[in-house]
């Protein structure tokens, strides 16, 4: 009885990476028995079951993808990669919140292949900004979405914007206001109730000023409920965090330098700042 074709790719590990390896182009069946260091023979009868199902075409003794075949492998990587993703990081995607990210990119959550989930020993926000400052060091662009306020997301503008380097932020309306609200304060009238964002206020106020008055950034005030805490993305990472499935913050934040998972994080970026209002910089600085 002849197996169904989901049977015949997902049933067989070889069928299956012998499918994505033709992906690559087409192969002999020297390179073939190279890369798999299987004995022949036991490919043949693989090989047979997948040209039966017209996935696979020999000529000349070079073995390669029909159309068919090309487009199922496409779709089928992509569900592999979806599912390694769920898989590697099943916890923390079982334990937050996902509503903010949008349906076109969850379908493409495999392009955060060997993410890695940033959590330091010590819960702490600025220790956690430290380290993305080390990772984007030398990017040539930055932008980020801010929707918790705190003094240790500020942290890279001032030095990009004196290097020339853009930056375009996106913040929600309650965050905006915080920072107009702490721009015409004196700093010495800020209440001592929290002294560690005080402090950090002190260290950092030129990263805010910076980000106000240099002409080089765009700003974006986002007002709808649904969003993340944060998203980074420069050509060198991208960063996100999400609320758990409570609507509490959770120091754990996923971070990725491959180029599709940099790809997405521009998607996502963009899917924000484009159902954001830009902020007419010239009232601010008055």
């Amino acid at each position: 009885m002849k197996c169904s074709l989901l049977d015949t790719i997902f049933l067989s590990e070889k069928r299956k990476d012998l499918l994505l390896f033709l992906k690559g182009g087409a192969k002999t069946k020297e390179e073939i028995r190279e890369y798999f260091n299987f004995p022949w023979k036991s490919m043949i009868p693989q090989i047979k079951k997948l040209l039966e199902w017209n996935l696979v075409t020999y000529e000349n003794d070079i073995y390669s993808l029909t159309p068919t075949g090309e487009a199922i492998v496409e779709n089928m990587q992509k569900l592999l990669m979806s599912l390694n993703v769920h898989e590697e990081r099943l916890e923390y995607w079982s334990d937050h919140d996902l509503s903010p990210i949008p349906r076109e990119l969850l379908y493409r959550i495999g392009e955060l292949e060997q993410c890695e989930i940033l959590e330091p020993d010590i819960p702490s926000i600025f220790e956690q900004q430290e380290e993305i400052l080390k990772r984007i060091s030398g990017s040539s662009k930055l932008s980020a979405f801010i929707s918790v306020y705190h003094p240790s997301y500020f942290l890279p503008f001032s030095s990009y914007l004196e290097k020339g380097i853009k930056v375009n932020v996106i913040m929600t309306e309650q965050v905006y206001d915080i920072l107009q609200e702490d721009m015409i304060k004196d700093i010495e009238d800020m209440p001592s109730e929290n002294p560690l964002s005080l402090s950090m206020r002190k260290d950092y106020e030129k990263e805010i000023e910076a980000l106000f008055k240099t002409g080089r950034s765009h700003i974006y005030i986002y007002r709808e409920n649904i969003r993340p805490v944060s998203i980074t993305v420069t050509d060198r990472l991208l960063s996100l965090s999400l609320m758990d499935r409570n609507g509490r913050y959770t120091n754990r934040i996923i971070v990725s330098s491959r180029p599709k998972a940099l790809q997405w994080g521009e998607e996502l970026f963009k899917y924000y700042r484009d159902r954001s209002e830009i902020l007419d910089m010239r009232s601010t600085a008055k």
